[in-house]
């Protein structure tokens, strides 16, 4: 049985999956709700910023947000001070949502959060997207914080544990063939975080590839030998071989 479209090193195979990935959202789908935000606290400005004489800012956190409109997860994607980054991380906690809705029926989502920072107006809005992987140009701040291009490390950070995501059940015998593609990060420590399906040709596919992932360690990606954060798109191709 054949599993995913990987070469047999490994190593190699994941100078194929590790691609940048602009800014974008996924296209409209039909009869799709998108998450609301009920109600919002937004921060404001940090008066050690002013005396330091930083007059603006940005953050950008990814939320996980379930079918009952609960925050499951929250992953600190960038920010142009560690302040800011704080601040909006404590923000989002407090806010409240509406879950997203497929066909009437309330599902799982992933989205971005953006906080822009001024000077004497606090905070304003936040922009959503469906599936994000923007760098924001912060190399001007020293303490900034972003996604890295995998073309910028050192080198493909090296998996420690890769779980083949297993042939779904339902299809065994019937020589279904399946394709999927996750998007995720792996974070400063080489954990995964935030793995979301983008395509797949059968929702079962994108379950099972979902549940392996999510278990995926790699050793840090490293630029310049310091710890970054990195997103990347896994695409797999499932198969099952008959005798």
């Amino acid at each position: 049985m054949k599993i995913m479209t990987y070469s047999t090193a490994i190593r190699s195979a994941l100078l194929g999956f590790l691609v940048s990935v602009g800014a974008s959202s996924l296209p409209a789908i039909d009869n799709f709700e998108s998450l609301k935000v009920v109600s919002s606290e937004l921060p404001s400005y940090p008066l050690g910023m002013t005396v330091n004489g930083i007059y603006d800012g940005a953050a950008r956190v990814i939320i996980s947000v379930n079918e009952n409109g609960v925050l499951e997860d929250v992953y600190l994607e960038s920010y142009t001070h560690p302040d800011f980054g704080k601040l909006a991380e404590e923000s989002i906690k407090k806010w409240t949502f509406q879950p997203a809705k497929l066909n009437g029926e309330p599902l799982s989502v992933i989205k971005a959060i953006d906080f822009d920072f001024e000077d004497r107006r606090g905070v304003f809005a936040f922009g959503v997207m469906e599936s994000v992987a923007a760098k924001l140009n912060f190399a001007r701040f020293a303490d900034s914080k972003r996604i890295y291009s995998p073309r910028e490390l050192d080198e493909i950070p090296e998996p420690i544990e890769m779980i083949t995501p297993l042939y779904p059940e339902e299809f065994k015998g019937q020589g279904t063939i399946g394709n999927v593609t996750v998007l995720f990060y792996i974070d400063e420590t080489g954990e995964v975080r935030m793995p979301h399906v983008t395509e797949y040709s059968h929702e079962s596919f994108g379950k099972t590839a979902i549940i392996a992932v999510e278990d995926w360690k790699f050793k840090p990606p490293l630029v310049h030998g310091k710890p970054v954060s990195i997103m990347v798109r896994q695409k797999f191709t499932f198969s099952e071989s008959r005798k």
